[in-house]
């Protein structure tokens, strides 16, 4: 194709998950010229995710990573894409969290004298809405200033306005067809500034970045109906119980998502009755009501060994750019770490050290 045939772009991205969406977004805020190119595949995990946005987690109950900043940004940033989508995306919901043990419940009380964690301990567990639902705990905790996010809304919807943009192909990436030339690169009909990989789990297939430490899981779910539940609030018991409000665009009463399920080692992304059984027997551990399986999903999660993102730009071409790696907390991950990238890419900022690849690379000073 003759140069002048080509397509100019700043940014081609590869990839319309968590990831891409939110790299879309900050590079359009910047008025940027962009194309998504995306193939829908099974395995993706942003449009089965919970969205849980969670202060405290892990069996020590330790303080998220950078809680207090990811949490405001992620906040201001779902409800600014509320607006452009007409959609709701963020809930406010505090977690109802089951003490299994003496250990678990002095190591709440612990925690909670810390002055860095009174904002998010309720002095006491409202158990009003669930007890008659959830089993009971040796004891219960409560948290604020949790969310959950409609993740998978926020995907779908804004690949429509992508597509009624003009701004999304859907056709599977080419890595043969990258060709770099004068300090740009081209990729069949377009010629950008740079290709931005936000592939997920997609990505351990990339030559240009596969020198990265992706550890992929396999994560299962449930989208249950529980006839008569109403309660608003998140319930981490045996498994994590969290209401939705949607579901692949319908208002569905009742409706909960129940998982999940972690695993290293799978022979596919297909959902399999093993671990289904897992989560039935987890949810008769929890539920004391009846319940229906609506749905019964699987999906590949892009994590990484140290937990932290990927961020930056290939060490020898540096045309090529990567956001990936948000692992199980991409919704407060996401809208900060995206925001960072397209700051960097413009030549507005720094990365983190502790997100960009560079940490990854050897003799890097």
């Amino acid at each position: 194709m003759e140069q002048n045939d080509l397509e100019e772009l700043d940014f081609l991205i590869v990839g319309q998950g968590l990831a891409g969406t939110m790299m879309a977004h900050f590079l359009l805020q910047e008025n940027k010229r962009i194309k998504i190119l995306d193939l829908p595949m099974r395995g993706r995990t942003s449009t089965i995710a919970a969205g849980v946005i969670n202060p405290v987690t892990g069996r020590r109950i330790a303080k998220s990573w950078h809680f207090e900043v990811l949490y405001a940004f992620a906040k201001k940033t779902y409800q600014e894409l509320e607006n452009i989508l007409g959609i709701t995306l963020w809930n406010d919901r505090n977690i109802l969290r089951a003490l299994h043990n003496t250990f678990e419940e002095n190591e709440w009380y612990r925690r909670g004298a810390f002055p860095e964690y009174e904002a998010y301990f309720e002095d006491s567990a409202d158990l009003e809405n669930i007890s008659s639902k959830i089993k009971p705990a040796h004891a219960w905790g409560e948290m604020r200033h949790c969310a959950q996010v409609a993740l998978p809304e926020l995907v779908r919807s804004y690949r429509r306005w992508l597509q009624r943009q003009g701004l999304l192909l859907e056709e599977k990436f080419d890595y043969q067809a990258i060709v770099f030339q004068d300090g740009r690169v081209q990729y069949k009909q377009f010629s950008a500034l740079k290709i931005i990989f936000c592939e997920g789990a997609r990505a351990i297939a990339n030559p240009y970045f596969n020198f990265l430490p992706f550890v992929p899981t396999k994560g299962e779910l449930l989208i249950l109906k529980i006839p008569g539940a109403d309660f608003e609030k998140i319930v981490k018991h045996h498994l994590f119980i969290v209401p939705v409000e949607q579901w692949n665009g319908a208002t569905i009463p009742h409706l909960f998502w129940a998982g999940s399920t972690s695993r290293f080692e799978y022979a596919d992304e297909l959902p399999s009755e093993e671990q289904k059984r897992n989560l039935l027997d987890k949810l008769e551990k929890t539920l004391s009501v009846p319940f229906e399986v609506f749905e019964h999903l699987a999906g590949i999660r892009p994590t990484v060994f140290d937990k932290r993102p990927f961020s930056g730009v290939h060490p020898s071409h540096g045309q090529l750019a990567i956001f990936n790696g948000l692992g199980t907390k991409g919704a407060s991950l996401a809208p900060f770490f995206a925001k960072q990238m397209a700051d960097f890419l413009l030549g507005n900022g720094e990365l983190d050290k502790e997100v960009d690849i560079k940490r990854f690379l050897k003799n890097d000073g």
